[in-house]
């Protein structure tokens, strides 16, 4: 028997999820707003199923109070339609899927919380229900190592409900993440999958050539036309287009696209007659598209046509957790069955690195290093001269009588370091709460919110007004958009 939470300003869907499960064994705790939910969390639940339009707090917000509180607590997220950036949001934060409402398919609904319910009965346990044996089947099928790390495994959940919607995607990442093949994952997941998936790096052409590839060319349209010549739009028919660096694309370019994804049609170039076409379109960019609008290089209308959705693959150094198995991967790919090993000094090493190349740096340093040894196991020698710099020094171990390490801190590790530091003075205030006595978890959870509210909301007035007070600049800085931006300003206030 599992014990289910059902948050809900709607009575009629309390009732409804009472009828659905009440018959399954489950026990089952309805709240009709954010005041009663809270109240309920003084208890554990196995599932929380939670509106994110709530009439006194933002589901999303429940939702970082329930994962703090219950971290082994699964949550699926009830939404319309018109509020799916929220819901993919709210998977980025841990909810474990979102449904739409209506419910049209009732035993879609009973998979999914069947699903949600099994894996946190099975917490502690080696578990893969079929959805994760089919998620494995496909990665592996088109060479998609995407590692082990709650965040790729989050962002490829994410990847898998949109692709069943029929919506355009932004992908946004450093060059070398992985762009490309997120876009064939989504293809291959989704409903277009038996249909092709084609690719065109718009950096790479030419403004007239690009027109031509993009949308075709009739015979005669210029000099050299001497045949008709279908464009990847309609290559791409009831399959998917990707178009990496979108930022590059010329104005003029970006003016068609437009047209079609308005109006689903295009015009080859020297054609009098539209063409329809039923492409769906993945954009991937690694550039500020807010800064390219607000500097007239990008179409603002282009760019929130592009921007329903967006997918943000994190750099290999945000994930260091994956990179052993991204490593042991290439040098099987490259090497065969039976390729040299590497040392744990050299792993160690490969996971201190920042890999601002990312993935495809990664993989150009195995290659060079496998290169090089001649024996079974690849040592410290054979590493690049860049990834043993970064490696911590042992110093002054005859003025302390300790080996202390002389680490050069990014501004990011400053960061890491103090909110450490504050997390071990939280911890130590926690072992100091006699629970028995009584304690007032809800206030403690406000008390900290007002704390990192104003710390946030510091830190944006102080890059707006670094910024002359223009958004778009804050927000490249603060690696956010200026909607986004504009948005925490008013709600940390």
């Amino acid at each position: 028997m599992a014990r289910i939470l059902v948050v809900d300003d709607e009575v009629e869907m309390g009732n409804f999820f009472k009828f659905f499960l009440d018959g399954k064994g489950h026990e089952i705790t309805v709240a009709e707003n954010g005041r009663d939910a809270r109240k309920a969390f003084q208890d554990f639940y196995h599932l929380v199923l939670l509106d994110l339009k709530l009439p006194d707090v933002n589901g999303i917000t429940l939702l970082k109070e329930i994962k703090a509180q219950y971290s082994d607590t699964e949550v699926i997220i009830m939404t319309g339609y018109s509020t799916v950036k929220s819901a993919v949001e709210a998977i980025q934060l841990g909810a474990y899927d979102y449904l739409e409402k209506p419910f049209d398919n009732l035993d879609a609904l009973e998979g999914i919380i069947n699903r949600a319910l099994s894996r946190v009965l099975a917490k502690g346990e080696s578990y893969d229900d079929e959805e994760m044996v089919r998620r494995k089947t496909i990665l592996k099928k088109i060479g998609f190592v995407a590692g082990r790390s709650e965040k790729m495994q989050r962002l490829l959940t994410v990847a898998e409900r949109l692709a069943k919607k029929n919506i355009t995607i932004l992908i946004r990442g450093e060059t070398g993440t992985g762009k490309e093949v997120l876009a064939r994952y989504i293809h291959a997941v989704s409903n277009r999958a038996e249909h092709p998936f084609l690719a065109i790096n718009c950096g790479a052409f030419s403004e007239t050539l690009l027109d031509s590839e993009l949308f075709g060319h009739e015979k005669g349209a210029f000099t050299g036309a001497t045949s008709q010549h279908k464009g990847i739009f309609e290559l791409a028919h009831r399959g998917t287009l990707f178009l990496d660096e979108i930022g590059e694309a010329a104005l003029p370019i970006q003016v068609k696209l437009l047209r079609v994804l308005e109006t689903g049609e295009i015009f080859r170039v020297g054609g009098e007659s539209p063409i329809r076409v039923d492409t769906r379109l993945i954009a991937a960019t690694n550039a500020p598209l807010e800064k390219l609008v607000a500097e007239q290089r990008f179409r603002e209308d282009l760019f929130y046509r592009l921007d329903v959705v967006t997918l943000h693959l994190p750099a290999l150094r945000e994930r260091p957790e994956d990179i052993p198995l991204l490593a042991e991967h290439f040098l099987h790919q490259r090497h065969g069955p039976t390729p040299p090993r590497l040392s744990p000094e050299v792993m160690d090493a490969l996971t201190r690195y920042k890999w601002p190349g990312n993935i495809r740096e990664l993989a150009n340093v195995i290659e060079q290093m496998a290169a090089i040894c001649d024996g079974a196991v690849i040592t410290p020698e054979h590493l690049p001269q860049k990834i043993i710099n970064e490696k911590p020094l042992v110093i002054d171990e005859l003025n302390t009588g300790i080996a202390e390490e002389q680490v050069v801190s990014s501004e990011e590790d400053i960061v890491e370091r103090r909110l450490n530091e504050i997390a071990d003075k939280l911890d130590s205030l926690v072992n100091q709460i006699d629970v028995r006595a009584g304690f007032d978890l809800p206030l403690y959870l406000d008390k900290l919110k007002e704390i990192t509210n104003e710390s946030a909301r510091k830190l944006i007035n102080k890059a707006l007004q670094e910024a002359g007070g223009r958004y778009p600049q804050a927000a490249e800085w603060l690696t956010t958009t200026p909607r986004v931006l504009r948005y925490l300003y008013k709600e940390k206030k």
